[in-house]
């Protein structure tokens, strides 16, 4: 009785996370089905016939994108209603203490981040960009889709990026999350609120002059195709007119310690490492 009960509950739950990923799809599947139409030469759409025809071809398009999200939530749902020992011992929801390191391009959030867990045992560190890539990389029905997103240039749903995140935190087994350069934008921040269910402790903002972070990324000489002047300048643009929103709206909550980066690495790291021991345990 009370093992079906308790299936029951974890059936919910699954569900109830299949029908997110079905938003996503249909967000997914309209976005595909309006771009494969607008980008339709005149021949394609000779081919295609009337305009009936074409739209109802592009919506096919997009709804076939959807399937992919669609699908693989409600793999997900079953999987979850067969293994009813993990979704129960997942089921007392864990609050982590939630550090967002924002800062340009070349201000040393990722070289702070990786001494930070060195140190520190109970914290974990996770880049956006890398989980984002490692999930094209698994070869699941989703990765793939976000694959082809990609490929075609479209904007991959900041609910994928989010729900990678909250997976990775979840299974971190760490009291204490360095999320590095997310959230990009006031998108991404209310996403995440809305996905995890609650919002981060603090924002360590690593603040650097532009030229400082030029000269940086020119001579780091990593071979990274985005290290070239033109596209430094344009990811500065963008943290500019997309992410120091988000700082202040922190800011105005009291949760942003700003941090110099001009200047070595060691006093840097020196001030960052005290705030983190000030976080609760």
């Amino acid at each position: 009785m009370a093992q079906g009960f308790r299936g029951s509950i974890i059936l919910s739950q699954a569900l109830a996370r299949a029908l997110r990923l079905n938003d996503l799809a249909l967000k997914a599947g309209a976005e595909y089905a309006s771009r494969y139409q607008s980008t339709l030469s005149s021949t394609e759409s000779h081919a295609f016939g009337d305009s009936w025809t074409r739209w109802r071809t592009a919506g096919a398009m997009g709804l076939a994108a959807a399937g992919f999200f669609l699908g693989a939530s409600c793999a997900a749902a079953s999987a979850a209603a067969t293994t009813p020992e993990k979704e129960e011992s997942g089921a007392q929801k864990v609050i982590h203490q939630v550090v967002f390191v924002l800062g340009g391009p070349g201000s040393g959030k990722g070289t702070q981040c990786e001494r930070l867990t060195s140190e520190f045992k109970d914290v974990a560190h996770f880049s956006a960009g890398d989980l984002l890539r490692e999930h094209v990389k698994s070869g699941t029905p989703e990765g793939n889709m976000v694959a082809d997103m990609i490929k075609n240039g479209q904007i991959v749903p900041a609910e994928v990026t989010v729900g990678l995140l909250k997976d990775a935190m979840e299974s971190s087994g760490k009291a204490k999350v360095l999320v590095d350069g997310f959230p990009r934008n006031d998108s991404n921040r209310e996403v995440f609120q809305k996905v995890v269910g609650y919002d981060c402790q603090l924002v360590l903002y690593f603040d650097c002059p532009e030229e400082v972070l030029e000269h940086r990324l020119l001579s780091r000489n990593q071979g990274r195709v985005d290290d070239n002047i033109e596209t430094i300048k344009k990811r500065f643009k963008v943290f500019l007119e997309q992410s120091l929103p988000v700082i202040q709206h922190y800011s105005a909550l009291g949760k942003v310690r700003k941090i110099d980066t001009n200047r070595p690495v060691e006093d840097i790291y020196s001030e960052v490492r005290e705030y983190i021991k000030q976080l609760p345990k």
